[in-house]
């Protein structure tokens, strides 16, 4: 077993899945940490994921939640999760039983090997095409802006150093993007593959226009060029409306 984790999930319009995701997840946390915490963060949802995440406060141990007050983005809520994960070990993950709580042993093995930050891969993704092609596009931008290493992969099912986490969270970039922030910081970084399922709930919110904005702005935001630092406005990574931690 390891000494402790916290598990940060941003979460947007989930309230289906969050119940069954947070009682997978105690299963089997409590054979891995001896101690964890599970962070939920509502990205301003248009459901009633917070007030489903507020029931289960009152229900059960181990939990944190946070709502937003704005629709920051997925990046931005994970970021806020940092600011409250104390443990040892931090992995982040999805909020719609696509990743596989049981895989979070296979991540933890592999950063016995004494990695930095541990990535999840699925060898086959069960994201529709767009989804996909989209995951592609932002390895490859990944490999060019951020000089990532080609034979690491990357995805948001993983695992962060406490002392790595303390690094990411000194950032102030207005437009986070994890990873670009982590591959600033260290390049020990390894991979695992792991089983990805299809979304059991709802539907993806990605399509082509915001994935364009997201490649715009990686290469904005994280590239060596500063042809456009006049044009980038130092904004909150986030503000929070309700919280209980």
């Amino acid at each position: 077993m390891w000494s402790s984790g916290s598990i940060v999930i941003p979460v947007y319009n989930s309230v289906d899945s969050l119940e069954e995701l947070f009682k997978r997840l105690s299963k089997v946390l409590k054979d891995i940490f001896i101690e964890y915490e599970i962070i939920l963060i509502d990205d301003c949802s248009s459901d009633n994921s917070f007030l489903k995440m507020k029931e289960m406060y009152n229900k059960y141990e181990n939990l944190k939640i946070i709502s937003l007050r704005d629709n920051f983005g997925q990046q931005n809520a994970i970021k806020c999760g940092f600011e409250f994960a104390t443990k040892e070990f931090i992995i982040t993950m999805d909020d719609d039983l696509q990743h596989q709580p049981k895989d979070i042993i296979k991540i933890m093995k592999k950063i016995n090997e004494g990695y930095d930050v541990v990535y999840g891969i699925a060898q086959k993704k069960e994201h529709n095409f767009i989804r996909n092609i989209g995951s592609k596009m932002t390895n490859f931008l990944f490999n060019v802006i951020c000089h990532k290493p080609k034979d690491i992969g990357v995805s948001s099912f993983r695992c962060i150093k406490k002392n790595i986490l303390e690094e990411i969270k000194k950032d102030k970039t207005t437009f986070v993007y994890i990873t670009a922030i982590t591959l600033k910081i260290t390049r020990n970084i390894g991979n695992v593959y792991v089983d990805h399922r299809k979304r059991k709930y709802g539907r993806s919110n990605y399509n082509y226009l915001k994935l364009m904005r997201l490649f715009l702005k990686l290469y904005v935001y994280y590239s060596d060029s500063r042809l456009f630092n006049k044009f980038i406005k130092n904004k909150p990574q986030f503000e929070i409306s309700e919280m209980y931690i």
